[in-house]
């Protein structure tokens, strides 16, 4: 052993002692380790974006889509642009990112299954348009509009070289969410086998698996024979404590069983038990 390493041993435990080991991984862990600390911005996200790259390089792809219904004021689709150059040097994999949003906020509700106990048309709208897409410009793309009226066309120009990975759903309301889930529509190679999915309004009081997108979940699963939507059921795995966690409850993922991935095994030597522990470690499976 090193001096330089004794000295690191050293400068950690005291640094620890003081300041705690979230403070120590801030300062010098690397991104996966800062992220499973829940020390990058927009943890949910951060995740998100992180498990479609790893997803993406384990079913041999260089390229994913991510997608944000509900872009509103924009710090949620910045903070997608931002972490996708961070993900992009830990994994290899490159994102294309879209926005969906109005640009006037929430359409008109529709009845109880919109919450109009907590929503009114017309919220969340957007600020300053002009200035977000000069900040966005090169790095996301925003669709305007009723999402019930562009997400037909977006669905079919879907390229299965860039296959969907990671989709935040924020449009608040059962009617918007039904229009968004219409993007696992399309043709089944142009999603990933499994998709990170983050919804942002399930978890408040009024929420509720007959109103909102719970009840837009659970008529999506009832639509689909092999494409349903799930919880994820990796979280929290080897998280540290300390960090947020409020997010776990909104990850979930959208199963494609009809994927051909999904329904034969892919030819290679068989595993031993430890080498099998190893290849689910190595690619992110756990």
């Amino acid at each position: 052993m090193t001096d330089k390493s004794i000295g690191t041993r050293v400068l950690r435990r005291l640094w620890t002692m003081a300041l705690g080991e979230r403070s120590w991984v801030s300062r010098t862990g690397d991104f996966r380790t800062r992220e499973r600390y829940g020390l990058v911005g927009r943890p949910n996200y951060a995740y998100g974006m992180l498990r479609a790259a790893d997803t993406a390089r384990y079913f041999g792809h260089d390229q994913v889509t991510i997608v944000e219904f509900g872009v509103a004021s924009g710090a949620g689709l910045i903070n997608m642009s931002d972490l996708a150059g961070l993900i992009s040097q830990e994994t290899g994999v490159s994102f294309k990112i879209y926005g969906f949003d109005t640009g006037a906020g929430l359409p008109e509700l529709r009845g109880p299954k919109d919450h109009p106990e907590i929503w009114n048309a017309g919220d969340f709208t957007m600020e300053d348009r002009a200035t977000l897409e000069r900040r966005l410009a090169g790095r996301a793309t925003i669709i305007w509009g009723d999402i019930e009226q562009t997400i037909g066309p977006f669905v079919r120009e879907l390229n299965p070289q860039v296959p969907v990975g990671f989709v935040s759903v924020d449009v608040d309301i059962y009617s918007a969410t039904i229009s968004a889930l219409k993007l696992f529509d399309g043709d089944v190679l142009n999603y990933l086998p499994a998709v990170s999915m983050y919804f942002d309004d399930v978890g408040f009081f009024f929420a509720n698996h007959w109103a909102g997108e719970l009840a837009a979940i659970n008529e999506f699963n009832e639509a689909h024979a092999l494409r349903k939507i799930d919880r994820d059921r990796s979280l929290p795995s080897d998280r540290r404590p300390g960090g947020p966690r409020s997010w776990y409850g909104h990850m979930y993922a959208c199963h494609l069983l009809d994927h051909p991935r999904r329904q034969t095994s892919m030819p290679r030597s068989q595993l031993t038990i430890n080498a099998h522990a190893r290849f689910m470690t190595e690619n992110a499976l756990f």
